[in-house]
């Protein structure tokens, strides 16, 4: 895949580099500033989404490059092997983000500085807990993938 003879994977590439840091960090923030979910409730969530979308494309057209350029080297294969934790990890982290979104209690400043009902209070703990986890783990991988991919590009 090509946009005038540019393969289609660098570009793609940076709409992951920008959004899976970010929605990692919102996703951090979300679980651990318990006073900040009512503002960062939907944001966490639509760049949760788009991250993980950017992510699997970025997975796609790098197949296809790999593909169409027969890039069989020791590093792309590297850089592969990240990159697909990093996209299982993303898959994860949004399902916990979506679950977050539903089950955590959140202040709504403009209802009356009451936290909301607990949908199901035997999700708040671990929810609460493997949140920051996988975002941590989602940087890491993040991490990883565009250094092997760096190394594979420039070394």
């Amino acid at each position: 895949m090509e946009i005038n003879g540019v393969p289609l994977h660098p570009l793609v590439v940076h709409a992951a580099v920008v959004f899976v840091p970010l929605a990692a960090l919102s996703a951090l923030v979300y679980a651990l500033v318990p006073r900040w979910r009512w503002a960062l409730r939907h944001p966490m969530l639509a760049v949760g989404i788009m991250a993980v979308g950017a992510t699997q494309l970025a997975s796609l057209t790098g197949e296809s490059l790999k593909e169409d350029r027969g890039l069989f080297t020791p590093l792309v294969e590297k850089h592969e092997m990240w990159a697909g934790r990093m996209l299982f990890s993303m898959w994860v982290l949004v399902a916990l983000m979506a679950v977050a979104w539903w089950v955590l209690p959140h202040v709504t400043a403009l209802a009356g500085k009451a936290d909301k009902e607990v949908r199901v209070k035997a999700l708040v703990l671990p929810v609460t807990v493997l949140l920051p986890i996988a975002a941590i783990v989602t940087l890491v991988f993040v991490y990883m993938t565009g250094d092997a991919g760096a190394k594979a590009v420039w070394g």
